[in-house]
């Protein structure tokens, strides 16, 4: 071998030593700080902060139980508990595979750290009684054809507002209903006046944080909320439902 050779195999033996002393496999967990360029999240562990580089070919699963669902990299949003593998070097770990659970994910978007989408999603989840605790709730009912909040139920609506905050990481989930008589998407249309009338009066008094109320949904001629018993008559399908939930995996602020 020449010396020139020789060298350069030298060289080279020592970047592999080198990289090796410095890089190593590791799976750390984590909380989501924040999102930076490049892919790069800022993330608190119990050693403390780290960053974790998420690239192109970086695998990202949500996990329920024993299901794992492929997610892309907007899904890991500030507030997330995440497990990153991969390879460490310093305070830098480059992510071959994260994974985070879904009750995690959903706690995260409920502190209002996720987008519109996921806001959407979250309230769907809400809607159909998923992952979600009732903490309190109120029945507003509504004359025929009107979307008039009478005042008999506004001393219930106040009360329900103040209570609200004191359940922590809380939202106020607001579903419309209409009887079923009449044309099926006036009856919707009516369904979602009267929610939208509820959540303007729940915003009058000033007792909920903003971002807490989700938007109001229109249930039209729907039988009932979640856990709810159906309604027996049409003047008890006339309603709007009011819920403050959390969670199951709480929160609090």
């Amino acid at each position: 071998m020449t010396r020139r050779n020789r060298g350069f195999a030298l060289f080279a033996l020592s970047v592999m030593i080198t990289t090796s002393a410095f890089a190593e496999e590791a799976k750390r967990e984590g909380v989501i700080i924040s999102r930076g360029q490049g892919g790069r999240l800022a993330v608190r562990t119990r050693n403390g902060p780290m960053t974790v580089v998420i690239t192109p070919s970086t695998t990202i699963k949500e996990t329920k139980g024993l299901k794992k669902t492929t997610r892309e990299p907007k899904t890991l949003i500030p507030g997330l508990i995440i497990t990153a593998e991969g390879d460490q070097q310093g305070d830098t770990l480059t992510a071959e595979k994260v994974t985070f659970k879904s009750d995690d994910w959903r706690a995260a978007v409920a502190t209002k750290a996720g987008t519109q989408e996921q806001f959407a999603e979250l309230r769907q989840a809400i809607i159909e009684g998923q992952e979600y605790v009732i903490q309190d709730e109120a029945t507003v009912y509504f004359k025929s054809g009107s979307a008039v909040v009478a005042p008999e139920y506004k001393a219930q609506l106040r009360t329900l507002a103040q209570k609200a905050p004191s359940f922590g990481n809380y939202r106020i989930s607001i579903l419309g209903f209409a009887d079923p008589r009449g044309n099926a998407a006036a009856n919707e249309r009516l369904s979602a006046k009267r929610a939208d009338a509820v959540n303007n009066f729940l915003r009058q008094t000033g007792a909920i944080q903003p971002g807490r109320v989700l938007s109001p949904s229109a249930m039209g001629e729907g039988t009932a909320a979640p856990g709810e018993k159906a309604p027996v008559s049409d003047d008890e399908a006339r309603r709007v439902v009011v819920r403050i939930v959390t969670p199951k995996t709480q929160l609090t602020n």
